[in-house]
């Protein structure tokens, strides 16, 4: 009766008795072998589950009777993800994030949209915010999982598009850029060229890979350190720290190209501007990074 056990327990913290019985016992082993028959691969502890199953039942309704209705698979599957189950992670970039396309079929989209999205969700999906898990443990079941994804998609895209619509330079405007010192020649490059010098910005950043831009927003936004990053990686310390370097490196680069593309100005006036960049590198990357990520 262990799993009809850890159930009851969990629903009586809310207030409700649930009798311990070899029926409720019968349910719910049905639902861990549901899950382990989707998704075997997955290190999920039975009662550890049903417990979550109980947090995540509606308040107002026969804590018993609501188990019927529950997507067991994909609820199992949420858990996985919630616990940080590398299987469970993978199952679900493979079966439901790669599926994102097809989520915004509906509207008029590009391949760099709904790359940002599949980054955004992750973070806010798959990783905890201080003392907040991860908001993939909202899922409560009761309907499926490629449902609640996808609504989860379209607000993403719809806020993006209501942001941007209304979104001023995310690279601060040029006249408020700190100077190096009293260069009459830099003053004007920041007042005539700050404009061009944030869209060389905002393409570069969108230039990196998949995972260099989700990189930066678990470390610059999320706030996981070095050493949490190469534990999700399974790499070692320093070569998060490395692939941060290269990321910095290469949007100062591609920021610079950009700029050389479109702008007829010397190279020393280039480089002037480069300098700019990369005093408020970090922040403008924070900026961006967390206007692409709220909801």
């Amino acid at each position: 009766m262990e799993l009809s056990s850890s159930f009851a327990n969990r629903v009586a913290a809310r207030g409700k008795v649930v009798a311990v019985t070899a029926e409720l016992e019968a349910r719910l082993s049905r639902l861990v072998d549901e899950g382990r028959a989707a998704w075997p691969g997955l290190a999920v502890a039975p009662r550890a589950f049903v417990a979550h199953v109980a947090e995540r039942l509606p308040e107002d309704c026969d804590a018993v009777a609501a188990l019927d209705g529950l997507h067991a698979n994909d609820l199992y599957l949420a858990y996985g993800c919630l616990q940080g189950d590398p299987a469970a992670l993978a199952a679900f970039e493979e079966h439901f994030v790669s599926r994102m396309a097809r989520f915004l079929a509906r509207f008029d989209y590009d391949t760099v949209e709904v790359d940002e999205i599949k980054q955004t969700l992750r973070a806010r999906l798959l990783v905890a915010e201080q003392d907040q898990p991860a908001r993939i443990g909202e899922y409560a079941g009761r309907g499926p999982l490629v449902s609640w994804l996808r609504r989860a998609a379209v607000r993403t895209l719809l806020y993006r598009r209501r942001a941007k619509s209304a979104e001023g330079p995310l690279v601060p405007e040029a006249a408020s850029l700190p100077a190096t010192g009293p260069d009459p020649e830099l003053l004007y490059l920041k007042v005539r060229y700050g404009g061009d010098l944030d869209a060389a910005f905002r393409e570069a950043l969108g230039s990196l890979s998949e995972r260099d831009r989700t990189l930066l927003s678990l470390y610059f936004v999320n706030g996981l350190t070095a050493d949490t990053l190469a534990s999700m990686y399974r790499v070692a310390e320093s070569t998060v720290r490395r692939w941060l370097a290269d990321s910095r490196k290469s949007i100062v680069d591609e920021t610079r190209r950009r700029l050389a593309e479109r702008l007829d100005i010397s190279a020393t006036e280039c480089r002037s501007l480069v300098v700019l960049l990369k005093s408020q590198l970090d922040l403008s990357v924070v900026r961006m990074l967390k206007d692409d990520g709220k909801d």
